[in-house]
């Protein structure tokens, strides 16, 4: 499998468990990719249903990478669930595929730059993203906030992510054409 490629590319900078022969609770260079534990894959799987149409029973997540972003399995590819952006979008690549372009040295699918810059702009919080931590946005995008590092802060990646549902859910509602210029 292709996951070879990604743990060859990415360094292994922590496990949550004992390591196997399988990626289970393995973090990649700092937090940038971390793959699901059983434990972790069933919270996530419950998550992205409550967020993202036409995942029950045909996704299962299998990592999740540092700005809470999770990846997800399927018999149709791997789909990436985007809770800053409350979408779910389909990368047309199978498990195998989506690994070997992950792998590719030109390539940047988690936005590794960005996190390379985040960890630069705040040297003072230099240790690796813990397996439950994300980089998520102090002001959610879906209510006006900007997309840029000084709106970054690291978090709990489990409460993130189901604030960022609950934004989504309301956000959804609104009438076609609302404008949210920003928190009140």
């Amino acid at each position: 499998m292709s996951v070879d490629a990604l743990l060859r590319r990415y360094s292994v900078t922590g496990t949550v468990e004992e390591p196997k022969a399988s990626p289970s609770g393995r973090t990649l260079a700092h937090g940038l990719l971390r793959f699901h534990t059983p434990a972790s894959a069933q919270e996530s799987y419950a998550a992205c249903v409550r967020l993202a149409k036409g995942i029950d029973g045909r996704y299962f997540p299998f990592a999740f990478d540092w700005a809470g972003r999770e990846l997800l399995a399927g018999a149709d590819g791997v789909v990436v669930v985007d809770p800053a952006r409350g979408l779910a979008t389909a990368t047309g690549l199978d498990l195998d595929a989506w690994c070997a372009a992950a792998a590719e040295e030109d390539g940047d699918p988690f936005g590794a730059a960005d996190f390379r810059a985040w960890r630069e702009t705040y040297p003072g919080d230099p240790d690796p993203l813990g397996f439950d931590e994300a980089v998520g946005y102090r002001t959610p995008l879906l209510l006006g906030g900007e997309d840029d590092l000084a709106n970054r802060e690291r978090t709990d990646r489990r409460a993130y992510f189901d604030d960022c549902v609950a934004i989504a859910r309301q956000v959804r509602k609104l009438p076609e054409g609302t404008v949210i210029s920003g928190p009140a």
